[in-house]
């Protein structure tokens, strides 16, 4: 008899808490970065236009870390996460997004040669070397840091991926210039690329390379064949064969096919707002879309664990020194694009600030990442309402900073063509030093608009006169089928019928 009661409860608990089976599903959805392609004419100036979110986990805190160009001498090897190789003479300088101090690498950036680079994890069935390999972070550090064109650095890839392997997943290279773009699919130590200098491109956590491919590994269909992945040459394909069981994968598909789909209507017009605005998409106007960072179903381009995002415009025009990356905090629903120069020579305090555990205990208002972050988990206590009012006020402060860069880059052009490269490099750090400065003080007023005692008054209001429907109907429907039990005198049966 007590058996069945506490099963009763059991059963009553988990009514009353779905956000229990919601939290499975989030964990069995949570995937990594997506990132898109805009290039030659599928844009609208003839740029190539790389954007990355950069999705890790929830509290992994991001730098915007620079390092600059320097010289090593001979023999001298350099520590990676957790191998040590050989390094060269010289590394340039770059700029990205690195998390703080618990990794060597980054997972995007762009350096002093207008070199931008992104990655995406992508499961593999081929052996892996563990913390004998490379760590994908690696791999695009050592790519800013030894690349003068994406072809260097697609030739990089492939040399670094055939000698060490990687660490604990495959993963996706994305290696860009002002001319073309490669995309460097590396399972274990085995890869293949394409090279797009014209149209668009997405990738999320899948390969999708199949029977052609601009370069690759010598023996990429062999070793296919030996290990049993396919029969014949014909029958191979990158992405199925290298993949690693379920190919394709849901939680990517669906962000792969939403990314064509937005871009699709506009090819040949893109702008880099375009692909920021894409960044931000939770599946608004579909079937899918549910709560902007918390959907149980779908997962989302833009989500809860995506820490910083990086759109890297690069335009033919401009020489090396003022290609633009333009970096973001944090969601991009609810942050903003800042631009930095790849070229910058330092980066303001804040944005080199932050550390600690993993989690909300670790907040620190002197951390420029901490404090989009709180802006992003105020917001999300009443996205529909909140979200609107702070992206407005972010619109406007982007509106501006575009203008800026555009009258900028005439003067810096100017300078340029004049050798006048000390005063154009003082230009681009002034812009950098303000717009970044400006937008963690904004960050900081929405930040203590939101937490004042007003607004959390109304979000704790907002929580009692706006419960879950679902969790009111279930229980209901609890409590009328246990009063008719009771009332037929059939609840006793019931709770006896088993054994005891």
């Amino acid at each position: 008899m007590m058996k069945h009661m506490y099963l009763l409860i059991l059963i009553l608990s988990l009514v009353v808490s779905p956000k229990a089976s919601d939290t499975l599903n989030q964990g069995s959805l949570a995937g990594g970065c997506t990132t898109i392609l805009a290039a030659g004419n599928a844009t609208r100036d003839g740029s190539i236009i790389l954007a990355k979110n950069r999705d890790l986990s929830e509290y992994e805190i991001q730098w915007l870390y620079r390092a600059p160009r320097q010289r090593h001498t001979s023999g001298a090897t350099v520590r990676l996460q957790y191998i040590e190789i050989p390094q060269v003479s010289e590394t340039w300088a770059w700029v990205g997004s690195k998390s703080y101090t618990k990794k060597w690498g980054v997972g995007m950036g762009i350096n002093m040669w207008g070199v931008a680079v992104a990655d995406n994890d992508a499961p593999t069935q081929e052996p892996l070397e563990g913390e004998r390999g490379l760590h994908d972070n690696d791999i695009c550090r050592l790519i800013l840091e030894r690349s003068k064109t994406a072809n260097e650095g697609m030739l990089l890839a492939g040399i670094l991926l055939e000698q060490y392997g990687h660490s604990s997943i495959g993963e996706i290279y994305w290696i860009a210039d002002s001319k073309e773009c490669w995309i460097v699919e590396g399972a274990g130590h085995h890869w293949a690329a394409v090279r797009i200098s014209n149209g668009v491109a997405v990738r999320a956590n899948q390969f999708q390379i199949t029977n052609h491919w601009d370069a690759g590994s010598k023996d990429l269909i062999e070793y296919a064949i030996k290990r049993g992945w396919c029969k014949s040459q014909e029958d191979f394909n990158f992405a199925r064969c290298y993949s690693s069981g379920g190919y394709p994968y849901a939680t990517s598909q669906t962000r792969l096919e939403r990314g064509l789909e937005l871009l699709g209507g506009k090819v040949g017009n893109l702008t880099r707002e375009d692909l920021m605005k894409i960044l931000a998409d939770h599946y608004e106007k579909t079937i899918m879309h549910d709560t902007a960072h918390n959907n149980a179903k779908f997962r989302t381009i833009c989500s809860k664990r995506t820490v910083s995002a990086m759109v890297a415009h690069i335009k033919a025009v401009l020489p090396s020194e003022m290609q633009l990356m333009w970096h973001c905090m944090s969601t991009p629903c609810t942050s903003v694009f800042m631009p930095v120069y790849a070229n910058v020579s330092s980066i303001p305090n804040p944005y080199l600030t932050g550390g600690g555990p993993e989690d909300i205990s670790s907040y620190d208002p002197g951390s420029a990442w901490w404090v989009f972050k709180k802006l992003q988990l105020l917001v999300d206590e009443r996205y529909d309402e909140l979200q609107p009012k702070v992206r407005n006020r972010w619109d406007g402060f982007y509106k501006d900073m575009a203008a800026r860069t555009n009258q900028l880059e005439k003067e810096l052009l100017q300078q340029l063509q004049e050798k006048r490269i000390r005063d154009a490099g003082q230009l681009m750090d002034k812009l950098v030093e303000e717009k970044l400065t400006e937008a963690y003080r904004l960050a900081t007023e929405c930040v203590k608009e939101l937490s004042s005692p007003k607004e959390t008054k109304s979000v704790e209001e907002t929580r009692v006169v706006a419960p879950d429907l679902s969790v009111v109907f279930m229980i209901s429907v609890a409590c009328m089928v246990t009063l008719y039990l009771l009332k037929t005198k059939k609840f006793v049966r019931f709770m006896g019928s088993g054994n005891s």
